[in-house]
């Protein structure tokens, strides 16, 4: 029998709750939860690697502030295929979560309509410690078909006090808290984070939600024109 993929069920409507419900703490911006099955990811890996990709600009600086990139990168890439029914999944069953909570943290729906993939080599540095920008709200999602060392960090401060890995396994969402998530707005609402120890390469595909309002680049390495 051929397995369902990317089907909603009450385990991963469960499982997002959790996540959610952590990533609402007040001192949690970062959390992780098992989601996909192996020919889900292997689907996922395996669309990826055949999509375009271009060199990332080395060093994004606004406000004094700069941050490092060392991947490739595709922007916008395509909702389509099992991009899209992985989108559709995660908005579906946030949505299906959060209706099941006493008080929703989100004061928008999740419409993941920015979607890109970073391509990290065998040796990379990775990408410096920043946050993603104040644009988007309510939740960015990540997920990592190929990871095969690097390590996803968040931090306490821009000079990497307080380092605490995330994990991103594969098969594994990672949601970060954005711009509205349980009331947050600013910088506190954000978490500082980055990526380094790529020994053997890494793969992440990045969901936000379409930016609501322009504004300009929030030191960070993820503009409105590449993540």
């Amino acid at each position: 029998m051929t397995e369902a993929l990317f089907t909603m069920s009450p385990q991963r409507t469960a499982a997002m709750k959790g996540a959610l419900t952590r990533l609402g703490a007040p001192d949690r911006r970062i959390t992780s939860l098992d989601f996909l099955s192996a020919s889900e990811i292997a689907s996922l890996r395996n669309f990826a690697d055949i999509q375009d990709y271009r060199l990332a600009t080395p060093v994004i600086e606004h406000k004094g502030r700069r941050v490092s990139q060392d991947f490739e990168v595709c922007f916008p890439a395509p909702r389509q295929g099992v991009f899209d029914n992985l989108a559709s999944l995660l908005e579906n069953t946030v949505a299906a979560a959060t209706a099941a909570m006493k008080v929703s943290p989100l004061d928008v729906p999740v419409e993941l309509g920015d979607f890109a993939i970073q391509r990290y080599p065998a040796g990379s540095t990775g990408i410096g410690i920043h946050r993603d920008g104040k644009r988007y709200r309510g939740l960015v999602l990540h997920h990592n078909p190929r990871r095969h060392s690097p390590r996803l960090f968040s931090c306490a401060t821009r000079e990497g006090e307080g380092r605490r890995a995330i994990d991103d396994r594969p098969g594994r969402i990672v949601i970060l808290s954005a711009e509205g998530f349980a009331g947050r707005e600013g910088e506190d609402a954000r978490p500082l984070h980055g990526v380094d120890r790529v020994t053997g390469g890494r793969l992440s595909l990045g969901f936000r939600c379409a930016p609501v309002r322009p504004d300009g680049p929030d030191a960070t390495a993820f503009s409105c024109q590449e993540w």
